[in-house]
């Protein structure tokens, strides 16, 4: 990338009387270029200029043309000062007379056309002070009297203009040299202190004979020492005004300059002003006002100050748009008509082509200055746009003699060209300037590598030169036509620029001219923005989509730039597919620190495009190429036809005749293209096919970087269908597998269409029919979509050329019966209409059901499909089931309507919605679902479609699926029979119904965490159905079942947690006259026990009172028919009360059964069982619960009347959902109510929930039981339970009863005999009074394990008592503790004192009873378990007050003055 540097410098002039320059030029232009300056102007913000270019020029002798600005070293040392010395004043604006002075000059009108220095600076030579005022001074004073006006020369500072304002400098210049002459003459160090003293005595000379006295005096003298070497000057700092060397001269350097450029700055500012204030006066022109303010942007430029002189350019070009749109009246002519250049080149393809057949253009009339040329093609146009210097814009502007093409061409490459100066960093353009100077000094060695490929760009600025051009070029296209219409009849003064010539028959040729300029245009301004960073992330995309056998290096993308320089082709070994994955699975942006990579791959992609579409347009017309790219035939069909403007004054002479000119304009035009590499890519078709595919390539690897990702979408179709068109079918595929989803996801049908077509002919010929078969599939889906009317019933025709369907339809069916494995398609792209009738019809002769599918075909042609299949599945997510209906017979599926039937040999009862569908033709299989989206089966395409909403709403309702009354049912429950001491039951009932089952398969599941089940342990009822094999866990084989019976199968199972509810599913299959048949249903079975029974043991000497409460788990209550205590050893048992009568019992009032348990002496005494099960006593309970009563009755009821209205096929259905609806609408209440009264109040007809029963049904049928049940609820408002249990209902709890081993049993009492008595034998005593009374003990061995034969004797027991009493009801004394030796069947009694402290009913003391067994003198006794019988337990004595009368005297002369006790009597004997 190369960058122009015309305007890049600063001018600094010098003058060398001495011929210093040689010696000091090494370190002078190392100082340069200036950094960091910073000017600050009254009118503008602070700038900052980070690097400031300056070109040093001897004085007279340096020259304001472009080609010298553009130098990059100094001019050569030249001592000659004639005429340079007069040409160099002429450029100042003045002119030297014979003696030296300055004179006035004639000075250009228009000042921004000069270029003059900034600072002139004098080289001074001089060692000493006399040297210094005999002759330097004078040199001094003579040079600044020339170089300066009169006016510049005093101190103050007129307002004189300041266009061409400059600064000068004197640098006096002290070599090493000087020293040593001084030291050799003068060999003490005194005498050398002494020549350095006269530098600075001359420096200081200096200051005062030229810096002048004020204080605001700007320094002009710098004192510099330098060595004769080429290494840099050393700055020196010494006493007595020694110089600061280099740091000085730049820091002045820059300050006069800055001072310079701020003069010049404000001069022109005030001109354009008073310029623009002129505008409305006559004579007013904007190309003069144009080169003045250019000046201002140049001066911008010429400093570093890019985006003020681009703002100055912007301005001009929006002032040149208002006077093009301006009227001729008021501005007058400023342009040429025409473009000389332009009108040469359209003459020369006329002119080639007449010379060829030997005819002449005489009669052609041309515009004036152009029939010199001799028709030989010259520099191609366009291609050096953004050279500024290949013609004399300025000068043609300020003579009027510029076109408006020209004008805008300037204009742009002036702005592309300060944008290009933008967009290189300051140290980029330093160091490349540091590798131009070691190259002029021929030290190429010096130049590393490094510093050569250094490349620090704002890639975004590139970016915008990119989009401005692209914005550009459409109106240079425009203009172009226009000039060259007026070029062949140019438009004389005064005539309207309106009339328009009849040039048809010169389009072509004009539209030659067009192309070929935009197409080098494009070129060049790719070549401009070119970045190495972005060429180098484009060559592995450029290489994965670049085939093995493409090695041509004459190609696009290498005269754009894009090239691997000196690295080798390399070929591919991945399958074209495999190089496209990779191809999309990079990132496909450039890293993160190339800011605005981005933007410039993205804006160099339009140009490229815009290369493409020009070489499209030319191909087209000149041969009629066809590339093939997916949208022409849509732009063929959509694009309206070419309009011909026709003048409707008819006042351009024409030269020939309309037949004339067309018959010259059609002989040999064809390839008349000035840019060569446009021509030759029409020469041929496989030419322009190359380098039709090359732009699109190139186009698409910058798309793909520039995150544009649907444009390069678009652009793989095009590759691909260039690749497709040129028979490349392999590489074509690879493309079009990729943009198959791209293209649906986006439901571009205008282009997926004819994409898909080519896709599916690629894969024909590559004879891949899995691929063929899919991308056939999708084709048709895409055409049937397309033929479908839309919702408001427009036309919707995409394709001039529809594709066949019928074609496509056969041969993809065709081909898939090669396939191996199924090809699914969704089915809504193919059907209109989806309806699966949510009714299921029952077999009066077999199990299962039937349901109808309605579909309606939009395939063109009739297919056999070999298979329907329809999954349904329930909707209660407790009750998981899916059930297939099929329809396996072959049969045609016509176009339009078509009703197949499907059935089903599994019956589940429940509410099911559709889920799938499959229709299968040969392999082809056309799949929906409504859990599924169209993604699953084409990647990429849209979730859903409004067919696919359409089908999915009108098949939404569920539906009922229930069994016939006559068909096999599978019903689960708890076991009615519970044993606590043993595994809980499942229990099983097969009801057969019609069926005469041969043999079935029963298999449970357990769907509960931590449940078991015991198949191997099943118990079955009956032998009529035998158990063939349950080896298998969780499966029995079962054997024949007689129509019409009921079998019972009970399973044993177990649990790891504690659950309330067990959820078990079952599944029967079961043949019938060879045919299978399958019953399948999920239960949630509540396992807990619906009663509670609590037992309380009381131990006498010789009989067990156990009383056992018996009440409800739940708020159901419950009927207790029978109970009974079995025993199986050695005790015999009396219930109270007795049995024979049923009983209520509810959960807050519980049954009490009490059982007197007492030895059998007439059997043998046994050892007590350790296991519960095998206990010797089992309470049996038999009992029902009364919401399972209630629905036994109400089913009954129901069936019983269904029966009798021929209604008995719902009979199975409706009675269980009516029980259901009752049990649910029954509170405590009511069922307590029910328990008692033996009543069941129902509700009318709308008070039950019938709709989610009878919406499953088929209308006619719904609403004939609604009339029916309306009237049998109004007839039965009650049910009556009976007054005796059904078997069916009653269920079973056996609890084992333990007896627990007693060592022994201890009866005590208390012994009152010497209590009073009154008349009813009842005790009772005075309060205070002491009571003698006894307490009695009696040990029985008779509950121990075996009676009579202890291990334990009777001289090792000791029986510890302790008689207490509350504190405040009883004192107790005497021998309230005691211990004493324990003897079977004796009676111990020890006396004690009871002494009341309360009058009432008093309960009998308490007494403790330990038995201790002794161990020894040493060990501690240890405690044996007993009973103890306490007699006195809930006895209780009357305490009395102990007074029957009192005497009180109430003397007034008693002691005190109160009531004296005279006397009292005892109320009990003494």
């Amino acid at each position: 990338m190369e960058y122009s540097s015309s305007s890049n410098k600063v001018t600094v002039e010098f003058t060398d009387p001495s011929s210093i320059y040689p010696i000091i030029s090494t370190g002078l232009q190392k100082q340069f270029p200036l950094r960091n300056l910073y000017w600050n102007s009254a009118t503008r913000p602070l700038r900052s200029i980070p690097l400031l270019q300056i070109e040093l020029v001897q004085g007279g002798s340096w020259d304001e043309s472009p080609d010298v600005a553009g130098r990059d070293g100094p001019a050569a040392h030249n001592g000659a000062t004639g005429n340079l010395e007069n040409k160099h004043a002429h450029r100042n604006g003045g002119q030297s007379g014979s003696d030296g002075s300055w004179k006035p000059g004639r000075r250009h009108q228009i000042p921004g056309l000069r270029r003059t220095p900034y600072l002139k600076v004098f080289f001074l030579h001089c060692n000493d002070v006399e040297s210094y005022r005999s002759k330097y001074r004078a040199q001094i004073r003579a040079w600044i009297k020339r170089i300066t006006p009169p006016a510049q020369s005093t101190a103050s500072v007129n307002t004189q203009e300041f266009h061409d304002a400059f600064e000068w400098l004197i640098m006096h210049v002290i070599l090493p040299d000087d020293g040593r002459s001084v030291s050799t003459s003068n060999v003490n160090k005194t005498d050398t202190r002494i020549g350095f003293q006269g530098f600075a005595a001359v420096n200081e000379k200096l200051r005062n004979d030229f810096n002048g006295s004020s204080k605001t005096a700007v320094d002009r003298v710098s004192q510099v020492q330098v060595d004769r070497d080429v290494e840099p000057a050393r700055s020196t700092s010494g006493n007595e005004g020694s110089s600061v060397g280099w740091d000085d001269f730049v820091a002045k350097a820059k300050s006069l300059i800055l001072s310079s450029f701020d003069l010049r700055v404000s001069q022109y500012e005030d001109d354009i002003r008073e310029k623009e204030s002129q505008r409305s006066m006559p004579g007013w022109n904007f190309n003069t006002f144009f080169v003045l303010k250019e000046g201002l942007a140049r001066g911008f430029e010429s400093v570093g100050l890019v985006e003020d002189a681009l703002a100055g350019y912007h301005e001009l070009a929006v002032g040149l748009n208002a006077i093009v749109e301006d009227s001729d009246e008021q501005h007058g002519d400023r342009f040429k008509d025409y473009t000389n250049d332009l009108s040469a080149e359209l003459k020369r393809i006329l002119q080639g082509d007449s010379v060829r057949d030997g005819s002449g253009l005489k009669t052609f009339s041309f515009g004036p200055g152009e029939s010199d040329q001799t028709g030989e093609p010259g520099e191609v146009l366009g291609l050096n746009l953004l050279d500024v210097t290949r013609k004399p814009y300025r000068e043609l502007i300020l003579a009027n003699e510029i076109s408006i093409f020209d004008f805008r061409c300037y204009l742009f490459a002036q702005e592309v060209s300060l944008l290009l100066r933008l967009a290189s960093s300051p140290e980029s353009l330093e160091r490349r300037n540091e590798v131009n100077q070691k190259a002029v000094e021929h030290r190429p060695s010096e130049v590393s590598p490094e510093i050569v490929n250094v490349e620090m760009l704002n890639l975004a600025l590139l970016a915008e030169v990119c989009r401005r051009a692209t914005d550009f070029f459409a109106l240079a296209a425009r203009l172009i036509r226009e000039d060259l219409r007026r070029s062949i009849h140019p438009l004389s003064r005064g005539q309207a620029r309106s009339a328009v010539t009849n040039l048809s028959s010169l389009e072509d040729p004009i539209e030659n001219v067009v192309a070929s300029w935009i197409y080098s245009a494009c070129q060049s301004i790719l070549n401009a923005t070119n970045a190495s960073s972005l060429t180098n992330q484009l060559a592995p995309l450029l290489h994965n989509l670049k085939l093995p056998d493409e090695t041509s290096n004459d190609s696009p993308m290498q005269r754009t730039g894009v090239s691997r320089g000196n690295l080798p082709n390399r070929t591919s070994s991945l399958p074209d597919h495999v190089r496209t994955q990779f191809l999309y699975s990079t990132p496909g942006t450039p890293s993160s620190s190339e800011t605005g990579a981005q933007e410039l791959a993205g804006q160099r992609a339009e140009l490229i495009l815009l290369e493409r579409r020009i070489l499209a347009s030319v191909g087209r017309r000149w041969h009629n190429f066809s590339i093939g790219q997916p949208d022409s035939a849509i732009q063929a069909s959509s694009d309206d036809p070419a309009m011909d403007e026709i003048s409707l004054t008819n006042t351009a002479p024409t030269s020939l005749s309309g037949e004339e000119l067309k018959e010259v304009v059609s002989r040999g035009t064809l390839n008349r293209f000035q840019n060569k590499s446009l021509e030759q890519s029409v020469l041929s078709e496989d030419a322009f096919n190359k380098a039709y595919e090359d732009l699109t390539m190139l186009s698409l690897a910058l798309n793909i970087l520039g995150g544009k990702r649907r444009s390069a979408q678009t652009l793989t179709a095009d590759l691909a269908a260039i690749r497709f068109h040129t028979t490349r079918f392999s590489s074509a595929a690879s493309l079009f597998q990729h943009l198959a989803s791209f293209y649906n996801s986006n439901d571009w049908n205008r282009l997926e269409i004819p994409m898909l077509d080519m896709y599916a002919q690629a894969l024909k010929h590559l004879r891949e029919t899995q691929d063929f078969v899919r991308v056939g599939l999708q084709l048709l889906a895409k055409m049937i979509n397309d033929r479908r009317p839309p919702p408001d019933h427009s036309s919707n025709k995409l394709l001039s050329k529809p594709v066949p369907l019928d074609h496509y339809l056969q041969d993809v069916i065709d081909a898939s019966r090669d396939l191996n494995n199924p090809v699914m398609a969704p089915l809504y792209k193919y059907l209109g209409k989806v309806y699966l009738d949510p009714y299921i019809r029952h077999s009066h002769e077999e199990d299962g059901f039937q349901m109808s599918l309605n579909l309606q075909s939009l395939l063109p042609a009739a297919a056999e499909y070999s298979e329907v299949k329809v999954k349904i599945v329930s909707v209660d997510d407790d009750k998981r089931c899916e059930l297939w209906l099929t329809s396996e017979i072959p049969r045609l599926i016509q176009p339009g309507a078509n009703q197949i039937t499907l059935d089903t040999m599994v019956m589940c009862p429940g509410w099911y919605r559709l889920e799938k569908i499959e229709l299968r033709i040969v392999n082809i299989t056309f799949d929906f679902g409504t859990n599924i989206t169209t993604s699953d089966i084409y990647p990429g395409s849209p979730v859903t479609s409004d067919m696919f909403d359409q089908i999915s709403e009108a098949n939404s309702m569920p539906f009922l699926v229930w069994p016939d009354v006559e068909a096999l049912e599978v019903r689960m429950s708890p076991c009615s029979s519970v044993h606590l001491g043993k595994l809980r039951l499942i229990e099983i009932f097969i009801l057969s119904g019609r069926n005469k089952v041969s043999h079935g398969k029963l298999s449970l599941r357990p769907c509960s965490a931590g449940l078991r089940l015991h198949t191997v342990d099943v118990d079955i009822n009956t032998d009529d159905c035998p158990v063939l094999d349950k080896s298998q866990s969780g499966s029995l084989m079962l054997g024949a079942v007689d129509a019409h019976s009921r079998t019972s199968l009970r399973i044993p199972y177990s649990l790891e947690s504690d659950l309330t509810e067990i959820k078990v599913k079952v599944d029967f299959l079961y043949s019938v006259d060879n045919v299978d048949y399958a019953y399948s249903d999920t239960a949630n079975l509540p396992i807990q026990l619906p009663l509670s029974v609590n037992v309380q043991d009381n131990y006498q000497a010789r009989a067990l009172f156990s009383n056992f409460k018996v009440g409800t788990a739940s708020s159901n209550p419950a009927r207790i028919n029978a109970y009974e205590i079995h025993s199986r050893g050695m005790f015999q048992v009396v219930m109270q009360p007795p049995a024979g009568k049923v009983l209520n019992t509810f959960a807050h009032q519980p049954l009490s059964l009490v059982a007197k348990i007492e030895r059998d002496t007439s059997k043998a005494p046994t050892v007590l069982p350790r296991n519960p099960a095998d206990s010797m006593l089992v309470l049996q309970i038999r009992y029902a619960c009364i919401d399972q009563e209630i629905s036994t009755a109400v089913e009954e009821a129901l069936r019983t009347a269904l029966y009798q209205s021929n209604l008995g096929a719902f009979s199975r259905l409706l009675s269980a959902a009516l029980a259901g609806m009752v049990r649910s609408g029954l509170s405590t209440q009511d069922l307590e109510t029910v328990s008692l009264l033996h009543e069941i109040r129902l509700d009318s007809f709308e008070r039950y929930d019938w709709g989610q029963v009878l919406n499953g049904l088929q209308p006619g049928t719904r609403a004939d039981l609604a009339v029916w049940l309306t009237k049998w609820h109004t007839e039965h408002t009650a049910i009556y339970l009976p007054q005796q249990i059904n078997d069916q209902d009653l269920q079973e709890l056996i609890v084992p009863v333990d007896i627990p081993q007693m060592p022994t049993v201890v009866t005590a009492w208390l012994d009152l005999s010497a209590c009073q008595m009154d008349g009813d034998g009842a005790y009772f005593t005075a309060i205070d009074r002491p009571l003698l009374a006894e307490v009695a003990f009696q040990y029985s061995p008779y509950w121990t394990s075996e009676a009579g034969n202890t291990s334990i004797t009777d001289d090792q027991l000791r029986i510890t008592y302790d008689v207490q009493g509350s504190s405040d009801t009883w004192l107790v004394g005497g021998q309230r503790k005691g211990q004493f030796g324990a003897k079977a069947g004796s009676t111990s009694k020890f006396p004690i004192i009871l002494l009341a402290q309360k009058v009432g009913h008093l309960l009998y003391p308490t007494i403790e009873v330990r038995i201790l067994e002794r161990s020894g003198q040493e060990a501690a006794d240890k405690g044996i378990a007993c009973e103890v019988d306490y007699i006195n337990q809930s006895d209780s004595i009357l305490v009395i007050p102990d007074l029957s009368s009192s005497t009180v005297s109430l003397a007034a002369n008693n002691a005190g003055g109160g009531a004296w006790l005279v006397d009292s009597k005892s109320r009990l004997k003494r």
